[in-house]
């Protein structure tokens, strides 16, 4: 089941019952907080091998969607942007 108090999951029952509770709306504003500075610092770790790449806004939000993923998926995705980045020229055919 889903933590409640994770400010992503929140539906309108649930974050009733949060409101419902005095110290959780702090808890709430702690988490938010917390998920926007790792989406931030994830955003520039998967930006950084796209340096000089012309981006659309779907190459933006694909991205902004990704950093909002855990550690291990932003840094296999990295790993992937780098190699790629690395790689030779496809031959035009």
């Amino acid at each position: 089941m889903d933590d409640p108090s994770d400010a992503g999951c929140l539906d309108a029952h649930s974050s009733g019952m949060a409101a419902a509770r005095p110290w959780s709306q702090e808890e709430l504003r702690a988490n938010r907080e917390a998920r926007s500075h790792r989406c931030t610092l994830n955003l520039a770790v998967l930006r950084a091998p796209l340096a000089g790449v012309e981006l659309d806004s779907r190459d933006h939000a694909m991205l902004t969607w990704l950093a909002d993923h855990d550690e291990e998926v932003v840094v296999g995705m990295r790993n992937l942007l780098d190699l790629a980045r690395a790689a030779e020229p496809l031959p035009e055919t």
